[in-house]
């Protein structure tokens, strides 16, 4: 049989396009419009459909896929709650530890010695206010009036000097009698100033006789001074003893009336600021002793014996490696689907080719870091953590944000559909097609979930 050349085979495509143009033009002017089939009306069909596909019962799932990092989702870093200086570690980075084991101390000389003085402190305050409770005792009330009786007497005695001093030489006889001596003196100069003038006596007799008025009236006013100075200690002592007999009476009515409102307050307050501080130099020295909280490995250990360290600075940090989990940054727009206890996949870097369960354990409501990004973090706890992850690998995250289980199902790759929207799908019977309105529930990330439209076992035509 002879070969149709080139130019033969594209003259005959020609015209058989032409042809069938032709007829379906003519069958078109022919016919008038063409109507809608109804629902579900079968339709026959030429050809059958050369691709479909089976509707099947199956679960639905979709994923939000995340990378993290692993961490541990148990790490400590401890430092002393006291300043000091270091005398003893134990272990270094890498170390195994276990619970209650002790890693480091310090010096507690000084720390001993805070809390022996914080203790005589919180005492004395704690007995003052214990007394003012109590209120007066029976040997408190009778100092108060032993004070008062001994006050009374001192101003008994007090009055009883006024007595004498008043009618000692120095007030009452000496100032007397220097002033009848100055009187006398002063009598005499003038006298002896007249016979002066009348040529009796010289210039030298008037001058001793001066001299002897000055002398004597020095000693009047020195009389008068003395006798001032024993008149005002006498009544100084008079007053001393009064004030002291009135503060005496006010100490016992005070001590009766017990102590104000105002007075416990305050000494409520002075011990329990004193009881503080003794928990404090307490809680100092039990801090000068760092001890594991639980087993883990230690991941730094950087001071030395000899260090000084300030209070609360990192010195150990422990982590406990059997409980590991991925640490995930979600964006804005995609946080809203997580949740915590959503059940999550995990792949690492270090373990190529194996696949992880975990769940979501936690979240954080503020936004992670400080770059232009709105993201927040998402913990993945492993529900068992792979042989050799170590904190720092690499990971990936698949959280199972939405799931349907046992439901009818049609592979995704195979139709056009958008989440609780309803399609129309081509669905096999027997030699011919029928079109269904089909209800779509979730969209996962493999297949669709059928609300209604479709039974199982249906051949559906793949639109895609």
């Amino acid at each position: 049989m002879k070969r149709l050349t080139i130019p033969a085979l594209i003259l005959s495509s020609i015209a058989l396009i032409a042809l069938a143009g032709w007829l379906g033009y003519s069958t078109a002017s022919t016919s008038g419009p063409t109507l809608p089939l109804p629902l579900a009306a079968a339709s026959p069909t030429p050809n059958a459909p050369t691709r479909t596909v089976a509707v099947t019962r199956g679960d639905v799932r979709q994923a939000l896929t995340v990378p993290g990092d692993v961490i541990a989702a148990r790490q400590q870093q401890m430092g002393f709650t006291a300043g000091g200086r270091i005398v003893e570690i134990t272990v270094r980075t890498g170390d195994t530890t276990t619970q209650g084991q002790t890693l480091a101390r310090l010096d507690t000389a000084p720390l001993q010695l805070a809390v022996a003085q914080a203790q005589v402190e919180f005492d004395i305050k704690q007995a003052a206010l214990d007394k003012l409770r109590a209120g007066p005792s029976a040997t408190d009330l009778a100092a108060a009036n032993a004070a008062i009786r001994d006050a009374q007497t001192a101003l008994q005695n007090a009055q009883f000097n006024l007595t004498v001093v008043q009618n000692s030489d120095t007030v009452a006889k000496n100032p007397r009698e220097r002033g009848y001596e100055a009187a006398w003196y002063e009598t005499n100069y003038g006298e002896m100033l007249n016979k002066f003038n009348g040529g009796k006596i010289d210039k030298t007799r008037l001058d001793l006789e001066y001299n002897n008025l000055l002398t004597a009236k020095e000693r009047y006013a020195t009389a008068q001074t003395q006798a001032a100075i024993a008149m005002n200690q006498a009544n100084q002592q008079i007053s001393n003893a009064q004030e002291t007999l009135r503060k005496a009476q006010e100490s016992l009515a005070t001590l009766k009336a017990g102590a104000s409102a105002t007075d416990i307050k305050q000494a409520e307050t002075s011990a329990l600021a004193a009881e503080l501080a003794l928990k404090k130099a307490q809680n100092d020295l039990a801090g000068a002793t760092l001890v594991a909280p639980f087993n883990g490995r230690v991941l730094n250990a950087t001071a030395l014996v000899g260090d000084n360290v300030s209070a609360n600075a990192a010195v150990i940090t422990l982590a406990d490696l059997t409980r590991l989990e991925v640490q995930t940054t979600v964006g804005q727009e995609d946080i809203a689907q997580v949740q915590p206890g959503q059940s999550a996949t995990v792949t690492f870097d270090a373990r190529a080719g194996e696949t992880f369960a975990g769940k979501v354990s936690r979240m954080t409501p503020t936004k992670a870091g400080t770059s232009g990004a709105v993201t927040y973090q998402v913990f993945v706890a492993l529900d068992k953590a792979p042989v050799g992850l170590l904190p720092g690998m690499t990971a990936d995250a698949d959280i199972i944000v939405a799931e349907r289980k046992g439901v009818l199902t049609l592979p995704r790759r195979s139709i056009r559909a958008r989440a609780n929207a309803t399609i129309s799908l081509q669905v096999v019977q027997g030699e011919q097609t029928v079109t269904r309105n089909v209800r779509i529930g979730l969209v996962g990330d493999l297949n669709v979930e059928i609300l209604s439209g479709l039974q199982e076992g249906d051949q559906v035509v793949s639109t895609q």
